[in-house]
């Protein structure tokens, strides 16, 4: 398989092309073009080097790599939740950080550090129009598309891989802005743009000082930071760390190529999650419809009993007596119909009437309609009120002291359901 890393820069498109056969990876090619000044040029030069990197250089996929200053980046603290919910909950948490919808933007997260119920992430988000520009380009060219990712976070997996490094300030010298990153114990906690110029040595070394560790330096720095900082270089290469990043994992992974668009690594997990939803929903409603006329029959059957025993009944007291106990079963019978889904109903009136800054952990309904519910919130004291208002509860109140933790409260609530 042969892959093309392409870095897209503010006046160059540097190139590594790499080979992977029989699990051995080999660098092919490296290149650096110039592009033109004029945007309409540069465009076209553009689509020039992607339709020579499938036509002369043999490439079947690229992966895009663009500069930091493409990306919205932010340090998310969530609580511990599956990969699945926490992506939903990132995008709720995104409208706080986003000069536009978060529907405007594709974003990728990576859990940075694991602590007691909770997780710090790192959450990158880029527009939208800008990766289908991209898209359209590759798509031109006859090329597959593996990946757009960001330059800087592709040469900071590289910086990590190379050395056992703990405590360190990595820096990469892009055209216009130098690109910080601080890590503790390998974990980036920092990241920073400062624009180059006279002021830029003075900032970064401030930066540096803050954050601890040796300072760490690739790219092309000017020479009075490098003096300033007294930094160790490196020779790293974005486009190959770029090209690499589709054949192997990274400490920091993020992709933020749009779900099904990949050409050769196509992920059918989406659709098998999709024919397991829809296959649930065929169970749940068969099995409603399923019960709803087995316990009809059933009602039926009880019903054409009563009138086979008071036709042939010899007594009156024994008729009675068979007639009583067939209505207990009955009314046994109604009663089951009537609690069904009950959990179903307490937790659709809870979603509804809960504030949204609230995470809940355990629910239990008894069959005496008693309510029990466990969980987080900013403001556990808040919780009450509009539970109180709804009508399908009664009695709301606290069964245990609320308990601070991490910035959350956890509370513990009993209620009845009403009627």
């Amino acid at each position: 398989m042969r892959i093309a890393g392409v870095s897209l820069e503010d006046s160059f498109l540097r190139i590594s092309i790499t080979d992977k056969k029989i699990g051995i990876i080999k660098p092919v090619k490296s290149e650096d073009i110039k592009l033109p000044v004029s945007e309409q040029e540069r465009s076209l030069a553009i689509r020039e080097t992607f339709r020579k990197l499938k036509e002369e250089y043999k490439a079947g996929n690229v992966v895009i790599g663009l500069n930091l200053s493409n990306f919205s980046h932010n340090f998310i603290d969530l609580p511990s939740l599956s990969k699945a919910d926490m992506r939903n909950a990132i995008l709720f948490e995104l409208e706080k950080y986003l000069p536009l919808p978060p529907e405007e933007y594709i974003y990728d997260f990576s859990v940075i550090e694991k602590m007691q119920n909770k997780m710090r992430t790192l959450v990158l988000s880029i527009r939208k129009d800008r990766v289908n520009e991209l898209l359209t380009v590759v798509r031109d060219s006859g090329l597959g598309l593996a990946g757009i990712r960001c330059s800087f976070i592709e040469a900071l997996n590289e910086f990590i891989a190379s050395d056992n490094i703990k405590d360190a300030v990595f820096i990469y010298a892009a055209e216009a802005s130098y690109y910080l990153a601080a890590l503790k114990g390998q974990r980036p906690v920092l990241f920073k743009t400062v624009p180059k110029g006279k002021s830029a040595a003075a900032e970064l070394e401030g930066l540096a000082a803050s954050a601890g560790g040796d300072i760490y330096i690739s790219g092309h720095p000017d020479p009075e930071v490098l003096n300033k900082l007294n930094a160790k270089t490196l020779a790293l290469s974005p486009a190959n760390a770029i090209a690499l990043s589709a054949l192997k994992k990274s400490k920091v992974e993020m992709n933020f190529m749009p779900a099904g668009l990949l050409p050769e690594k196509k992920d059918y997990y989406p659709y098998a999650i999709a024919a397991m939803t829809a296959l649930a929903v065929v169970i749940f409603f068969f099995t409603e419809i399923y019960s709803y006329y087995k316990d009809y029959a059933a009602l039926h059957a009880v019903e054409k009993k009563i009138e086979q025993i008071k036709s042939a009944a010899s007594g009156p007291l024994e008729t009675r007596k068979k007639m009583e106990t067939i209505y207990e079963k009955r009314k046994l019978l109604h009663e089951f119909q009537g609690k069904r889904n009950l959990n179903i109903k307490a937790l659709t009136e809870l979603s509804r009437f809960l504030p949204k800054d609230t995470w809940l952990v355990s629910m239990s309904v008894d069959e005496k309609g008693k309510v029990d519910i466990e969980g987080f919130a900013k403001r556990a004291s808040g919780i009450i009120e509009p539970l109180s208002k709804s009508k399908f509860f009664k009695k709301v109140e606290f069964v245990s002291p609320i308990i601070s933790q991490d910035g959350q409260e956890r509370f513990s609530i009993r209620m009845e359901i009403a009627g």
